[in-house]
């Protein structure tokens, strides 16, 4: 059997095996592609480091300046970090095939743009948000409310920027269409914003919380755990949105199809 009746009994006689859900296809993920999630999260963790590290350093001498001005550099060169991990992940849930490095750097470069602003508006907010944090934990007799804020705040800001990085992978959208996109799709799959929100929250509070004890569970897990599995929570919702299942349809029919026609056999009905 040639290539071409290959592709046209694939077409024809097997119908589509459909995905995984849940735990399942959370470790079909793994086993295809853990190895590059890690190196995409590594990659990510070293562009969030010298932000975080002059937060870090705010935090300790009490300096909001400092608090505000590594939040705002963290975002700034991590934010396209943060989108080519998103990327990867995208991709597999996709089961997009291609070469890692090779997706990694055109997603890198198609992105990094378009990450600045909400990375640099991302970035100043959670400085604001820990300094502030770490100013009412030092304090005695903070009001409950003062901690609702916080709570709230911090939900807020994960579930707004987690569907506004999202997008950027995924749409070539302007600024403002991706902010409404954002606002709409937090309210309007709510329940899938809180279970991604808390996921999110809860990883990155056990693992701040009990530094140094959790350094080495962050080396192995860093930001593509939470993000993997906040991606899968989402991935419903962006898929109903921008119909990237069937555009992924599409393409690979026309794909086939394009390989169909090459290979099909020529004629010559000329007379000789």
């Amino acid at each position: 059997m040639n290539e071409q009746e290959n592709l046209l009994a694939a077409e024809t006689e097997e119908p589509e095996v459909p995905r995984k859900v849940g735990l399942p296809r959370f470790f079909e993920l793994l086993g295809r592609d853990l190895w590059s999630f890690f190196r995409a999260s590594f990659l990510c963790g070293l562009g969030w480091l010298p932000g975080f590290a002059l937060l870090a350093f705010g935090l300790m001498v009490k300096n909001p300046v400092f608090c505000l001005a590594g939040g705002a550099l963290a975002g700034l060169v991590g934010a396209p970090f943060l989108c080519g991990l998103l990327d990867t992940i995208l991709r597999a849930l996709r089961d997009e095939p291609g070469y890692w490095w090779h997706t990694y750097k055109m997603a890198w470069k198609q992105n990094w743009k378009q990450s600045l602003v909400p990375g640099l508006v991302f970035g100043v907010f959670f400085g604001l948000w820990a300094g502030m944090l770490f100013t009412a934990a030092e304090m005695d007799g903070v009001p409950a409310s003062v901690w609702i804020c916080l709570i709230v705040g911090l939900f807020l800001g994960l579930g707004f920027f987690g569907y506004s990085f999202l997008q950027i992978p995924l749409v070539d959208l302007p600024l403002g269409q991706r902010v409404k996109n954002a606002a709409l799709m937090f309210l309007g799959f709510f329940p899938r914003t809180l279970a991604a929100t808390v996921v999110t929250g809860a990883y990155w509070a056990v693992m701040l919380l009990y530094l140094p004890y959790t350094l080495l569970v962050l080396l192995a897990l860093g930001w593509w755990l939470p993000c993997l599995i906040s991606s899968m929570i989402l991935y419903p919702g962006l898929d109903r949105v921008f119909g990237l299942e069937k555009t992924l349809r599409e393409r690979r029919d026309a794909e086939i199809n394009a390989r169909l026609a090459a290979d099909a056999p020529v004629f010559d009905t000329k007379d000789e």
